[in-house]
């Protein structure tokens, strides 16, 4: 079966970041794309985009993509909007460089805006501090970044050391003006059963606020199992870890053989963004936008994850879960990291997942306790 053309994905533009989050993996090394290098990038994959009849998107990733605003960032939007017109674009950032003049720009060109923060100060500036060790809860000027962008997403980390403040950052997300929410588990971190009882409690009071108040937000982690559980309803879950199988399924993302990789320094593509410039994830690297893409290497890297071979890190976790007929083995690279298997996902996902579900189910029937 042929693969499509990649049109789209990743761009990295830097490895550094300006923060140093007490939980980030990532390793900072000094590779920094060029101006050229992301112009190149941008017209290989719109001229992919053209052959597929699709559009095609870049999204500006780092480190903090930030850091190249003035020198990538705003003349590649520049140029695309010009040049292109129709083609999706974001960015994922911290929002520490962000300022109301550069607001306005990715306004008026159309580009969205992901930004990473975790909550209220004591939150924020727990975990996500500056290379001194500094807060860096007043750099991010959220509200100003909702005048921009009112339907953008709270998204933060859950991690053992703040997950206790899990409920009241859902609240205060809500009273600055999110529309939705979605904290993300730390996979890396290690849980105890304590630190799962302190998440469980903080979930029931989100779900229980929510149940019981009008003016709630959604929590797209527990509201995202709406069709997972019609199709165990329906008596259709056993079809869906075959569907998964597919090439554009794989791994959620396609992990480089759909239409979307990772653009690093020099123009080589990765199947995921994690894993640019990875000197330890070479053999992920499915192509160059200048030598073309290696429809060999993405089948070789696909066939190393199989639905039906996800397992959870805790031995016969998986026999007792209720997600276990429509599991789909979560990001299979955070598994990689992990595991050092794409199939094998961290027990704490696997807990916090079972969690989600279980609060969705108790929310569709009103009986949150």
């Amino acid at each position: 079966m042929a693969l499509p053309k990649i049109c789209g994905g990743f761009l990295n533009v830097t490895q550094r970041c300006n923060l140093a989050c007490k939980y980030c993996f990532v390793v900072q090394q000094p590779k920094e794309m060029t101006y050229k290098v992301a112009k190149d990038c941008a017209d290989f994959y719109a001229r992919n985009a053209l052959e597929e009849k699709t559009v095609p998107n870049i999204t500006f990733f780092g480190g903090e993509p930030m850091l190249r605003y003035d020198d990538i960032v705003k003349p590649l939007v520049e140029y695309i909007r010009k040049t292109y017109g129709d083609y999706h674009l974001d960015i994922t950032t911290n929002g520490t460089l962000l300022d109301e003049e550069k607001l306005k720009f990715f306004k008026k060109n159309d580009v969205g805006i992901l930004l990473s923060i975790d909550g209220d100060r004591k939150t924020q500036d727990l975990l996500r501090v500056k290379h001194d060790g500094s807060g860096s809860f007043d750099d991010v000027d959220v509200k100003t970044y909702l005048k921009y962008n009112p339907y953008g997403t709270f998204r933060a980390t859950l991690d053992p050391r703040n997950v206790r403040y899990m409920f009241d950052n859902y609240i205060w997300a809500k009273d600055i003006g999110y529309k939705s929410c979605t904290m993300i588990i730390n996979v890396f971190a290690t849980w105890t059963e304590e630190d799962y009882r302190e998440l469980a409690r903080n979930l029931n009071k989100i779900m229980t606020y929510i149940e019981n108040n009008d003016g709630s937000i959604e929590f797209t982690e527990v509201s995202k199992y709406k069709r997972d559980l019609e199709l165990l309803e329906s008596g259709e879950a056993g079809n869906k870890r075959v569907q998964l199988c597919n090439t554009e399924g794989c791994g959620n993302c396609g992990l480089g053989a759909g239409r979307y990789a990772s653009c690093g320094a020099s123009g080589n593509l990765y199947s995921c963004q994690e894993m640019t410039e990875n000197s330890d994830c070479d053999d992920f690297i499915i192509g160059n936008i200048y030598d073309g893409v290696d429809d060999e290497k993405r089948y070789e890297v696909i066939s190393r994850y199989h639905i039906s071979k996800v397992e959870s890190s805790k031995a016969g976790r998986c026999e007792s879960c209720s997600l276990k007929q429509v599991c789909n083995g979560g990001c299979v690279i955070n598994n990689y990291f992990k595991n050092g298997d794409l199939n094998v996902m961290s027990e704490p996902l696997c807990v916090y997942s079972e969690m989600c579900f279980e609060s969705y189910k108790k929310l569709k029937k009103g009986k949150v306790k």
